[in-house]
């Protein structure tokens, strides 16, 4: 059975998860887990002797974990250190929220009975600073938020008309202003480079006496260029992948948008797994043995492959393996 912390903002739900899969769906476990908590003489809400967990209970918690599997998911999903990307925050706030308004809406069958209460609070909460709404609805006109969800290859414009709506055209136009400076940087230190080259070895007669006739206008050519943006941001900017066109730019503003602030679990949970190569049998290893261990039982998941105990290795060391 999983344990509750307080540090750790899932294990509750987690908890109920499990109680739920492991015993609550099985009679046997069912029924051995009540004739301990008979034989313990515990007390319902109304204290009234407990015989243990009934239809009402299971119904409690289904609901309970139905309603927290969006927010659990959500927190799972933004504490990963794998595609940390700041454009992930809004999308995935938007989802745990489209969820919660459907439960609080749903009719039937699949209107809840007990856990209604708890939707309300998650969403909104009268005269404080928590609720989904109190808390989060600043951040969606966050005019850098909304940029990196719109770089990010994997959200796009596609996904404003669930995440703000009434901000789709000012941050359609304000990528394509920043992309139309960046290739104009670009262009302007490439065109300098070629005129030092063309000073150098000055040509009498031009490969092209037409040229002049024909030239594009600046006018023209910054059209031309905007034209081409809007069609790879709407278009050709897809899932996990940049437009082929331009790609440094795209990534270079991708980077400016989408590097997320720093967080300190990696180094909290440097200090757990520490704490596990640690321990009373090991407390001669020198610092050199320490920072080797730690070091490899951080990184074993690199090696792709499982790793048999070793004979003669004690129960408490096992783990390490």
């Amino acid at each position: 059975m999983l344990l509750t912390l307080p540090n750790r903002w899932n294990s509750l739900y987690d908890t109920c998860s499990v109680l739920l899969q492991r015993v609550m769906d099985d009679d046997a476990r069912l029924e051995a887990v009540n004739e301990v908590l008979r034989n313990e003489g515990g007390t319902n809400r109304n204290r009234i002797s407990y015989y243990g967990f009934d239809d009402q209970d299971k119904q409690v918690l289904q609901e309970y974990c139905k309603v927290m599997k969006p927010l659990a998911n959500c927190l799972d999903r933004l504490q990963t250190e794998e595609n940390a990307y700041l454009g992930v925050l809004l999308p995935t706030l938007t989802l745990m929220r489209v969820a919660l308004e459907r439960m609080e809406e749903a009719r039937g069958d699949q209107a809840l009975t007990y856990a209604k209460p708890l939707v309300r609070a998650l969403l909104r909460q009268e005269g404080n600073k928590g609720g989904f709404n109190n808390r989060f609805s600043a951040m969606f006109k966050d005019l850098d938020l909304l940029m990196a969800s719109a770089l990010h290859p994997n959200y796009g414009m596609t996904t404003f008309n669930s995440v703000a709506p009434n901000m789709k055209e000012e941050i359609f136009q304000r990528i394509v202003k920043e992309m139309k400076a960046l290739i104009r940087q670009e262009t302007e230190e490439r065109d300098n480079s070629q005129d030092m080259e063309a000073m150098e070895e000055h040509e009498e007669v031009s490969a092209d006496p037409f040229a002049e006739l024909c030239d594009t206008t600046q006018a023209d050519q910054e059209d031309d260029l905007e034209e081409d943006i809007k069609k790879e941001l709407l278009a050709t900017l897809k899932k996990s992948h940049f437009p082929a066109k331009y790609r440094d730019q795209w990534v270079t503003l991708f980077i400016k948008y989408n590097t997320g602030i720093p967080s300190s679990a990696a180094v909290e949970r440097l200090f757990s797994t520490a704490g596990d190569v640690l321990r009373p049998k090991r407390a001669c290893l020198s610092e050199d043995n320490f920072e080797y261990l730690v070091f490899l039982k951080g990184n074993l998941h690199l090696l792709k492959q499982k790793f048999k105990v070793p004979r003669g290795v004690d129960e408490e060391d096992e783990e390490m393996f």
